[in-house]
């Protein structure tokens, strides 16, 4: 068997996913990205360019990224200058071209990447239009703004929708059918159901499942995009492959089927490595401050021996301190240090009981073997070898390894 099924990492929640939606709902919201600056005493405000304005730019400039293409994306970029909004001018461009060429070579450069700037921040939130789509702060915001203008800055519809947007319209415009048919689709299975409640009962269930499908996927798209901001996942991790981090996704049947022959037959995939090697580090700390406290136990017995008058070694019996004495000698040491306080015993052998429990003995398979054929078989149990006769014949060990040492 080749891959492994699809690993389900950490189910994150809209306050961790916001952070990373900010561009989009402004491309969203307001049609175009901004920055300001002041350039000689004159206070500049630039936008992102949408597929309009890159159409306009072919055609003033050509297709030569030469300095003039760029003095025109830059000219195309500028829609306000010392408060004046110039989206509602209809020559701004051509007029702001004639003063971008005869600004100096220097500033003309610092333009020009600041718009590419907003242009590399643009395709950026792209990526994070279909996962917003699933918020719903995105259904909230289309109820909010689809009978009404998306921006809302006097010249700014003259831009039309930019790549966003047209994502996010078409999406919600459709989610606003599948809707409604569901509605339909629900009375319509409550006016078959008097008639035929079982079938009905069976088609609901085929629903819900679908339903429940649907959800973990645009669960699953939503934290693949934060995973991917965090740059836990890379883009291009959409599916199972050795050696790479699982994408986030649903488990069925098979895909537990798929796991369990994957642990019996001991082959790791990325999770497992990392879960392995975690507790390998638990277990040899574990182990290195067990033999450290019986090193000392066994350092502290040996100055407790004492020889008699006959030269015998005997244990120097311990003595008990009084109250009294207790205070004595805690008042001679002070306080101690600030934050000093006394702990039980009763912690470390919880964590005792916890390691021999769940990492002292590996877990088994007991005789579960993988099969040629990616099957799990019983092996040595037979064919015909029942299951209750399996469980009567079992043998289960009550002691741990410590206590077998003892």
């Amino acid at each position: 068997m080749t891959g492994g099924p699809p690993r389900q990492l950490a189910h994150t929640t809209l306050e961790q996913r916001t952070q990373f939606y900010g561009d989009a709902e402004i491309l969203i919201g307001m049609g175009f990205l901004t920055h300001s600056l002041r350039l000689g005493g004159v206070q500049i405000c630039i936008r992102s360019l949408s597929p309009g304005d890159l159409f306009l730019l072919q055609a003033r400039a050509g297709s030569k990224l030469d300095k003039t293409w760029q003095n025109w994306a830059v000219a195309t970029a500028v829609w306000m200058v010392n408060g004046y909004n110039l989206l509602t001018e209809k020559h701004a461009v051509p007029r702001m071209f004639e003063i971008v060429k005869n600004l100096p070579v220097i500033q003309q450069e610092i333009l020009f990447y600041l718009v590419l700037g907003l242009f590399n921040r643009q395709n950026k939130a792209l990526e994070a239009v279909e996962p917003f789509c699933f918020e719903t702060t995105s259904r909230f915001k289309w109820k909010a703004l689809k009978n009404t203008s998306l921006c809302g800055i006097p010249g700014a519809e003259q831009l039309g929708l930019n790549h966003c947007q047209q994502i996010w319209k078409v999406h919600n415009e459709v989610e606003d059918i599948r809707l409604y048919d569901e509605t339909q689709w629900e009375g319509f299975k409550l006016t078959a159901s008097a008639q035929s409640p079982k079938g009905v009962k069976k088609i609901d269930q085929r629903d819900r499942e679908r339903a429940q499908t649907e959800t973990a996927l645009r669960q699953s798209i939503r934290d693949k995009f934060y995973y991917v901001q965090l740059g836990i996942l890379k883009r291009e991790d959409t599916k199972v492959s050795d050696g790479n981090p699982y994408v986030p996704g649903p488990k069925s049947v098979v895909d537990l089927e798929d796991e369990m022959y994957r642990w019996v037959a001991g082959k790791e995939d990325w999770h497992d490595s990392v879960v392995s090697g975690y507790k390998n580090r638990i277990v040899t700390k574990y182990e290195l401050e067990r033999e450290e406290k019986e090193e000392r136990a066994r350092l502290f017995r040996e100055r407790l021996l004492v020889q008699d008058e006959n030269g015998k070694n005997t244990v120097q019996p311990l003595v008990a301190y009084t109250s009294e004495q207790l205070s004595e000698i805690l008042k001679d040491r002070g306080p101690g240090p600030a934050g000093t306080r006394f702990i039980s015993g009763g912690d470390a052998v919880q964590r005792d009981y916890l390691y021999e429990k769940y990492l002292e003995r590996a877990p088994d398979p007991g005789k579960l073997k993988p099969g040629e054929d990616g099957s799990l078989s019983a092996d040595g149990a037979g064919g015909n070898v029942g299951l209750q006769d399996q469980v009567a014949n079992r043998q289960v060990l009550f002691t741990t390894k410590s206590e077998e040492k003892e």
